[in-house]
């Protein structure tokens, strides 16, 4: 068993290792005593090959490793292995190649997702200003990736927008490219600027646990340089899809009420924070145009009346 190899590198007596999620990436909970016998709980993730870079995920490592030093925040904390580094390689018979592991400390509670109420709402605001002051601070190690979000397609993601004609009708094709120039400016407007700092860039509702009244973040891999108004789009944006159109609204405003209790709303004009949200629509777009391709008409067609509505009125919401 690969994450059995993994776990032979870290000095815990494992007592227990069971499945936990297979998404992305492959993850395990593993319940033992570390080395000084005490009893812990920990995750374990085993890397899909090629979803992120080894220079991504020892980034995350990086900032976790600061979090956990600096702060209360409560994000997990990496565990080092017997030679002293964070990251591991694993390999078995069966699994062709090798595979990058991470052991992290265990977060209890559920996800906020099943608990999305004004309060919790609030609390996300807290930890996003938290965040966003602590990745505003932090002095990177040798080694931290140099990513920036600078494009929707941040990752070198091959751009297919509009390779696929057919899925497009005149309405659809013209709504696109004119959303697509107001994306765009706005990026070149806030590159141009200062502020650039270390984001998470994918906390949303189901990346943060909760817990006695705490919101514990995690998934970091996305670690990346950036400013916190898209931080907030990415994690907006993810609200939005999941709570019904009359929610959106008033949770949003206690996740900002919550923010401006220790910074200032970051948005350096009315509207922005949604059109970065318009550029993730742009890379959900080109992910159904790249590997969803027969489900393409229908996902422009209700993309673009979101689009059309933010074009008249500033604001993306659920058509």
């Amino acid at each position: 068993m690969l994450a059995l190899c993994a776990l032979e590198q870290y000095a815990l007596e494992v007592r227990d290792v069971r499945l936990l999620a297979v998404c992305t990436n492959t993850l395990y909970r593993v319940r033992g005593t570390d080395g000084t016998g005490a009893e812990a709980s920990y995750v374990l993730r085993v890397c899909t090959p090629g979803w992120r870079t080894l220079t991504d995920l020892r980034s995350e490592a990086m900032w976790l490793g600061a979090l956990g030093r600096d702060t209360d925040i409560g994000a997990p904390v990496p565990v080092a292995a017997r030679g002293g580094g964070t990251l591991v390689e694993a390999r078995v018979d069966g699994v062709p190649g090798s595979r990058h592991c991470l052991l992290m400390s265990w977060l209890p509670g559920p996800l906020l997702a099943s608990r999305l109420t004004g309060a919790n709402l609030f609390a996300m605001g807290v930890l996003f200003a938290r965040l966003h002051a602590h990745g505003a601070r932090f002095v990177p190690p040798e080694g931290f990736t140099e990513r920036r979000m600078d494009h929707e397609y941040a990752r070198g993601e091959e751009d297919v927008l509009f390779a696929c004609q057919e899925g497009f009708t005149a309405r659809t094709r013209d709504v696109l490219d004119r959303a697509r120039i107001e994306v765009e400016g706005a990026f070149e407007r806030l590159y141009a600027g200062p502020g650039l700092q270390v984001i998470h860039n994918d906390l949303h509702h189901e990346n943060i646990k909760l817990y006695r009244g705490r919101l514990l973040p995690f998934d970091f891999e996305d670690t990346i340089w950036g400013y916190p108004v898209q931080d907030i789009a990415m994690a907006l944006q993810d609200l939005m899809i999941d709570v019904p159109p009359e929610a959106y609204d008033p949770l949003l405003a206690a996740f900002r009420q919550g923010y401006e209790t220790r910074a200032p709303w970051p948005e350096g004009y009315e509207g922005q924070i949604d059109t970065f949200r318009v550029g993730r629509m742009f890379w959900v777009t080109n992910y159904v145009s790249r590997y969803q391709r027969k489900y393409l008409r229908e996902h422009l067609d209700r993309t673009a009346a979101m689009f059309e509505r933010y074009l008249d009125t500033g604001q993306l919401r659920k058509a």
